[in-house]
Order: structure tokens, then sequence, then C-alpha cells
């Protein structure tokens, strides 16, 4: 899938901007554009491509997102140099046009949309000589639309809503959270209907149908829509899914480069260096030659080393700590995870401590640095090609874990699931812990509930879970505020009724007139 994206990088640069409506309704035929592109099967197959393409935007998944994800979470801070950028991921929105963040998250991911809409508009038109590949692309563009609107929905909720090719003098309404969730629910489900569970490897990049199960699954747990869940979840885990899926032994192996595509991944965005071009070329949708590496190691990189842009909290090594492993050791999954000062004397097994082959430096304190999806180049490159696996057998056995505890509290496949996450890195049973109340989780709803939100924490840790997880658990009461301003500082700056969401930049609001901007705001 990575080469197949190279040629396609320029083919749609078909943006909606503000025009001139006098010069909406002509029609150049010597030039591609949305009335005059859509022949044939081809043409089809690459406008699917190029909806994939927008992975590779600074707004998408090549940079910014990881900041602002990580950073709003109890488990990530920025403390950037740009003041803007660490403000923003700490809940201090002062303005609303903020370019790096604001505008292009926003932009850059209804690009997508509006790349996707224009294949399911014209799919259905066009003749094809496979009836199920027509089929199979129609799962694949709803999966990523609804892909790309559930990171919308997560940051800004109360988005506007484009099912259709738009045009310049349109005026989206928005939705209701809830609104969009029903949208994505019955998208998710006809990809479900219409993907293959397995692909060969040159179309690892593309979703299946474990893959549109899980998106869904995180869909309907967001809703609050337990039993729906439930359902998806039981595919993955208990049915025909564990054919495919099942965690690796090495928990590291989730964030290597030289690892991807393993049984413990659903879903990954797929990078490459095969174009080993300079400085935010992949910002240019006009150049076949655009870069389509990832630049979350240089973003993360200590200071001095990378950009810095967004780091760990320190709770974090705390609570990786508080259990020992059945052989006496530090739990791995805080070496794979971070970065920090004491590493060498916690991992002496472990000879790969430094930090980008640098020794821990003293100007660093007690910061914690994020270990996860680095490399071992030295010194670092502008981008890297370490797939980001967006979707993960752990998050889904968890999930299921949570769902069936919030139908009938802590179930033995609910307990199993939970149990399967802490054993692969050689924890103890949750009932034999020597550290948690072992008989009382396993025993009571509430207990098993919020064990669960400690337990995601130290498995997903700054894989942009946390954000997500934080508002389906609730962030409308001050008892949990103070809660996470007891790990997070940041959190100081959030008001209840507003922070949840961030504000839709303004030049929005002002263009449109079916737009309101986010409550409190």
């Amino acid at each position: 899938m990575k080469r197949y994206i190279v040629y396609l990088t320029g083919v749609f640069s078909l943006i909606v901007i503000s025009c001139d409506e006098s010069k909406l309704d002509i029609n150049n035929e010597n030039t591609i554009s949305t009335g005059n592109f859509w022949k044939t099967e081809a043409d089809i197959e690459h406008g699917v491509v190029a909806v994939y393409n927008m992975f590779y935007r600074q707004g998408t998944w090549t940079r910014n997102i990881y900041t602002q994800m990580q950073g709003m979470a109890d488990d990530g801070v920025s403390l950037a140099g740009w003041t803007e950028l660490n403000e923003y991921a700490k809940f201090i929105f002062t303005n609303y046009n903020f370019g790096e963040v604001n505008t292009k998250i926003w932009r850059e991911h209804y690009i997508a949309v509006f790349r996707a809409n224009q294949v399911l508009d014209h799919i259905d038109d066009i003749p094809f000589s496979n009836e199920q590949h027509r089929q199979d692309l129609i799962g694949q563009v709803k999966f990523l639309r609804s892909f790309y609107y559930f990171y919308l929905n997560t940051l800004w909720e109360n988005i506007p809503f484009v099912l259709k090719t738009s045009s310049a003098s349109d005026a989206p309404e928005q939705k209701t959270p809830a609104e969009v969730f029903a949208q994505l629910e019955e998208d998710l489900n006809d990809a479900v209907s219409k993907l293959p569970a397995t692909r060969p490897e040159s179309d690892y990049g593309r979703p299946t149908k474990g893959a549109a199960y899980a998106l869904l699954a995180k869909v309907y747990m967001q809703d609050h829509k337990w039993q729906e869940a439930v359902q998806c979840l039981e595919w993955l885990v208990d049915g025909e899914g564990k054919n495919y899926y099942d965690l690796t032994t090495d928990y590291g192996d989730n964030f290597r480069n030289t690892t991807e595509n393993n049984r413990e991944s659903l879903y990954e965005i797929q990078f490459s260096l095969i174009n080993r071009v300079g400085f935010d070329q992949t910002d240019n949708h006009l150049d076949p030659n655009a870069q389509l590496g990832t630049q979350i190691e240089m973003n993360q990189a200590p200071v001095g080393i990378g950009w810095n842009n967004v780091e760990a909290r320190r709770w974090l090594v705390d609570y990786y700590k508080r259990e020992q492993t059945t052989d006496g050791k530090n739990d791995m999954r805080l070496f794979y995870s971070v970065w920090y000062d004491d590493a060498g004397k916690d991992f002496p097994e472990r000879p790969d401590t430094l930090i980008y082959g640098n020794n821990w430096r003293a100007d660093w304190g007690k910061r914690v640095f994020i270990k996860k999806y680095s490399t071992d180049e030295n010194p670092i490159y502008y981008w890297n090609d370490n797939n980001f696996r967006s979707l993960r057998y752990a998050d889904i056995l968890l999930l299921y874990a949570e769902a069936l505890n919030e139908l009938n509290g802590p179930t033995p496949k609910a307990i199993e699931c939970l149990n399967r996450v802490r054993q692969r890195v050689k924890l103890p049973a949750i009932q034999n812990s020597t550290y948690y109340d072992g008989a009382q989780i396993v025993s009571d709803k509430a207990a098993f509930k919020e064990h669960l939100k400690i337990e995601r924490a130290l498995e997903l840790s700054l894989e942009c879970v946390r954000w997500i997880d934080l508002k389906r658990w609730g962030l409308d009461d001050q008892a949990t505020i103070n809660e996470l301003k007891s790990r997070d500082s940041d959190f100081n700056n959030f008001i209840i009724g507003k922070s949840s969401r961030m504000p839709i930049p303004q030049s929005e609001v002002d263009n449109n007139p079916n737009l309101t901007q986010n409550p409190n705001y």
C-alpha cells in the first residue's frame, strides 16, 4: 500500500475554497475537476488512494495531532517553545484561528472527507469489471471517512457533517456528537459487510473487516451503546477475528518499524521513507514525490535532539512501578513507553537505555520523554517510517472488558480479557495482585471500572487513546477534574462545559451562517 500512494499524492487538489461565485460554473475540459475526472474504474481507484494520501499531512497523522491528542490527556504535556502550541494542549485557546493546530487539523480532515465523498458520489455510476472490488472500495472509503470524522468529533464535537461532494457556496449544518455517531455506526456497519477479513501483504494499508469492527466498537463505546459494542468486540475476541488477531509476545513489537503489521495490529497508518525529501514537503499537495513519512519521532524527541513538542507526565513512571512482575522485575511497558532519569537503574538487564545514543542529561532533571515510536537513527532524521498503530488488539481486549462490565459487572470474560493484557507483560492475574485489591476489583462493577482506567493508561499510554477514554468516562463533574489535576496540572485550566472540546476555527464560523461557535467560547 505504501508504494501505491506515491504516484497519486498530487491527483486530488480539488479542495473547496472561497472564490468568486460567477466562476463556479465554468467547466474547463483541459483540467481535472470534480465534473470531468470520474470516468473509469481506474479513476475510482486513484480517488480512493487520494483519500489515504491525507494521512500524510501535518494536520492529520504526520505531526500535529499527536501533540494535541496527547497534550490534552493526562498522560502528556507540551512544553514546546512555541507558546501558542503548548497552550493549545493546556486548554488555553486564545487564537481560535491558530494555524499550526486548530485550522490545519480541521482543514486537512475535511479535505479527506471531501475526497471520500467524491468517490462515494461517483462509484456507482461507473462500470466495474468485478463487483466485489467495487464493494470493497466502498467499504474502504466509508471506513476512512468514518476514521477522519471520528477524530473531528473527538476534538471539536458539534461539527459540520457533510456526506456529499461539497461546493464553495455550501453552508453545511453542524450536527451533535450523537448525530455524528449514528451516521458513523451506519457507515461502519456497511463497511463491515463489504470488507474482506484478510488482505495480502501488498495491501496491508487498506482496512479489513476486523479494522471496521474495531473502529465501530470504539464509536459505540463513545456513544455508550455497550451491547452493540460487545457484539463487535465479540467477533474480534471470541469469533472469527481470533483467527487473525492476538497479542504479540513482545510488547515492544507494537512500536518498532521492523515489526509492523503484526498480529496485534488491526489498522496501521503506513509510513515510508521512499521519498526521502526535505523540510515540510509533505504539505505540498501537488507534488507526486511528497514525503510519506511521519514526524512523530522528531516531534517528541527530547529538547536538544528533536523539537520536544510533547512529552510524558511523571506519574506514568510511578504508576508503572507500583507492581513488580511475577519474576520480580519492573513492568516492561515502562521501558518501552518513556525515557527518564532512572531507566538504567530500573532496567539494568537492558543495554539500550540511552536516548537516541545519548546519556541522560542533568538539565533534563525529572522530565519524562516519550519512547514509543522512536527508532535507532542517530542523529534522528526529520522523518521516519514507523507505522502508527491506530487500532491495537490490546485496546480491543480492554474495551471488551469495559463494555462487559458496564452491562453485567466484572464477568469471567471481562476478567479474562484484562488478565490477558496484564500477563503478556508478566504481571500477575489481577485477583492475585500484591498491590491492588484484586478481590474487590473482580467482584465489584465500580471498582473494576476504576481499575480499568489505570490498566488502559499503562497499556495504551501516549498512543492518542487517553483523551478519547477521558471523554467517554466523562469530564463534566468537579471530582473527576480534581483527580486529573492531581496528575496533570494542565487541568487547572480546564473549564467544565467548555474545555472538553476545542473552539471551532473562527474563520469557519464567520464564513458559515449555519455554524455556531462551541459553548462558552
